[in-house]
């Protein structure tokens, strides 16, 4: 009797812990999903901030598109021309959303585009560089061509003084960063010197040569990443499809210029 009443005692206990060990497994269950949730309800909060408050923003994209007649003929009469399509693209972002003031938080330390790619066209060679906000909407031939354009940021007068590079941008963000692109040699070695018509040379000789602008089309994607003053990161990723006609005329009439206004747009840097 004594021995069983013995094991029945244990057996309770046993139960009892095994009851004990089930309640408080699941009370920690519902603690952890409880602070998983809370943690997420938290960060799904503050990601919703930075994206509808955020601290940095592409306010519009200025392209110019043109092209370059080139004259190889030894006596200048348009015998022996090359013509090498360009776009440049001036972007200017948007540092005062949060702040009108100039802070830690909403300048510019350190800024480079990755990603970069371009759409084959047809014709030409296509090629990316960085311009002098100086030679905005004027012809420069790129030698090299590149997928990553570093930037030095100029912080103060004296850093404008020194710095002599052409790929250079404002920590407060007051000018536009430069990308320049070159399809080379859309049109090579043409002779149009018996011609009787008054040329520009300019984007117009397309029209007079029948160059097709839709072969020269394409759609240019890349990354702007940047760095603020207070070493936090950001990234905005840019696509563009640019077409080089318009009910004007587009660029058959020597250029086309279009800003494109992007202040109702997503396209809003994300913090990393």
């Amino acid at each position: 009797m004594d021995i069983n009443l013995k094991k029945n005692k244990i057996l309770t206990i046993i139960i009892l812990l095994v009851i004990i060990a089930i309640i408080v497994y699941v009370y920690y269950k519902i603690i952890s999903m409880y602070r998983i949730n809370n943690i997420f309800a938290i960060e799904s909060e503050k990601y919703a901030d930075e994206v509808n408050n955020p601290v940095f923003k592409i306010e519009k994209i200025l392209v110019y598109s043109d092209a370059n007649v080139e004259d190889l003929s030894e006596n200048k009469n348009l015998s022996n021309i090359n013509i090498s399509q360009f776009t440049d693209f001036a972007i200017y972002l948007d540092n005062n959303i949060l702040n009108s003031e100039l802070t830690e938080e909403n300048t510019i330390n350190n800024i480079y585009i990755d990603e970069i790619s371009v759409t084959k066209s047809n014709i030409g060679n296509q090629k990316i560089f960085y311009k002098d906000i100086n030679n905005l909407c004027k012809y420069e031939k790129i030698n090299e061509d590149v997928n990553r354009i570093d930037y030095s940021v100029i912080h103060t007068n004296e850093d404008k003084e020194k710095h002599q590079e052409p790929n250079t941008f404002y920590t407060d963000c007051s000018e536009p960063i430069i990308i320049s692109y070159v399809n080379e040699n859309i049109v090579e070695n043409e002779d149009v010197s018996n011609s009787q018509e008054t040329f520009s040379l300019n984007g117009s000789m397309l029209k007079y040569l029948n160059i097709n602008l839709d072969d020269l089309n394409y759609k240019i994607s890349f990354t702007i990443n940047i760095e603020n003053n207070l070493g936090e990161k950001f990234y905005c990723r840019v696509s563009l499809n640019i077409d080089l006609n318009s009910s004007e005329g587009g660029i058959y009439t020597g250029y086309i210029m279009q800003i494109h206004d992007l202040t109702n747009s997503d396209y809003k840097f994300k913090k990393i």
